[in-house]
């Protein structure tokens, strides 16, 4: 069936808290019967955190098989949304196609699964209960069925609140998909409705421009794929490097790799990351491996999940790197100075070896790249998190409790396989 190739990670994730009952036809015509609206008014469509909110939220819902309908003005795009081709909101949203049989159409007057309002939109009383998307420079909010005038309204041009609005939404949507199957009676409870749920990355003051200068990337899959979605819409920045990745775009990484599209299958992941991202950074590909024979600049984003690579990189590296990696459901996001315990101190042990699938989804692999962009923004400005923050663990299905997010300092390991500084003042 159309479908089962492109989102079999998905539903192999979904698969963990389903009943045996459940068959993967089953999970995938449940997702793909999903029809979510999505609202906005012209003043929060206007804008450019508005647009990345929408943006965001669009291309998350359809990378899990949902059918998007929207109700927004055809305003013009103010800033680069890539892969979203420039012009119009509406028109680049209909015609940018991100997953095979997916559509994203134009509201009609059939009713919606599950409505996502934009800010302080009207959420027009014949949608029902709907979610609102609210949020600032750095933090996100999103509320059940909250009247308009409590609501924040979106009006500035620092996209990384919005993004994380998006991903907040997402949660909602795939809980709602989850609701409709057969649930395993000992984690069901998991995938109750939230009412409200928030997020804040931390204030900083946002910057005009943002000269990031050379940042090497390793890997061009779905977390660094998320993390330079997210920092393109950085207003006025700037940043070269060389992005490593021998692999090509298959049909399996539409469910998670934002920045690929529907004409992409055999591309090679690491030109696809350069092209896509072309008119506000300076990538250079490399279609391989990293190995220690390439010299690192001095900051480096990992998004590779392989414990022992990391070592290499960490080992390898001459200044800051941060890491992000998924498990699951869940998202490890780290930083680490040169003076500070590394990735080998926080993860000594490789873990098991993998046979077949790893099971992964949109919005969990957005929350890693997105994490690691902010850790490079913030370690660019002078302002990095302090240690207790040095390593984040966080389980977006329940952004509403206090436990979904987990920060911790790094200890440094007598036995770290990298052999770092930290390790060995230990």
């Amino acid at each position: 069936m159309t479908g089962l190739a492109e989102l079999d990670r998905m539903i192999l994730l979904c698969r963990e808290h389903l009943s045996d009952q459940a068959n993967d036809t089953d999970i995938l015509d449940v997702f793909r019967s999903l029809r979510v609206r999505c609202v906005s008014d012209a003043s929060n469509a206007s804008c450019h955190a508005g647009q990345s909110a929408l943006f965001s939220l669009v291309s998350l819902l359809a990378r899990m098989g949902m059918r998007v309908v929207l109700n927004v003005p055809d305003v013009r795009t103010v800033s680069f949304q890539p892969p979203f081709s420039c012009g119009s909101v509406l028109t680049s949203l209909m015609e940018t196609q991100l997953l095979p049989g997916v559509r994203v159409s134009p509201d009609g007057d059939s009713a919606a699964d599950l409505t996502f309002v934009l800010g302080d939109s009207d959420a027009l009383s014949t949608h029902g209960n709907f979610w609102r998307l609210t949020g600032g420079d750095w933090d996100a909010a999103l509320s059940k069925n909250q009247p308009a005038a409590t609501a924040r309204s979106w009006s500035g041009t620092w996209p990384i609140g919005a993004l994380a609005c998006a991903a907040l939404a997402a949660n909602e949507a795939l809980k709602l998909g989850m609701r409709r199957l057969p649930l395993r009676p000992e984690t069901s409870e998991v995938f109750m409705e939230s009412r409200r749920c928030y997020w804040d990355f931390g204030y900083f003051p946002t910057p005009r421009c943002i000269d990031l200068g050379r940042v090497d990337i390793i890997s061009a899959g779905a977390i660094s794929q998320a993390a330079l979605f997210s920092l393109a819409r950085v207003p006025g920045i700037q940043m070269g490097g060389y992005i490593f990745d021998h692999d090509r775009t298959s049909l399996s990484n539409f469910n998670r790799n934002m920045l690929t599209l529907r004409g992409d299958v055999d591309h090679l992941k690491a030109e696809l990351c350069s092209s896509r991202c072309a008119q506000v950074f300076d990538l250079t590909p490399v279609a391989a491996r990293y190995s220690s024979t390439h010299q690192l600049s001095g900051r480096v984003l990992v998004g590779v999940d392989d414990i022992p690579s990391r070592w290499v990189i960490q080992r390898n590296s001459p200044g800051w790197v941060g890491v992000s990696g998924t498990s699951h459901f869940s998202v490890s996001s780290s930083s680490h100075r040169t003076s500070e315990p590394c990735s080998g101190c926080l993860h000594p042990i490789d873990d098991a070896t993998i046979v077949g699938s790893i099971p992964t989804i949109s919005y969990v692999s957005f929350w890693a790249g997105l994490s690691l962009a902010v850790r490079l923004l913030r370690e660019h400005a002078g302002v990095p998190y302090p240690r207790e923050k040095q390593h984040l663990w966080l389980t977006p299905l329940r952004m509403d409790l206090a436990h979904s997010s987990m920060w911790f300092p790094v200890p440094a390991c007598p036995k770290c396989p990298v052999g770092c500084a930290a390790s060995r003042r230990k």
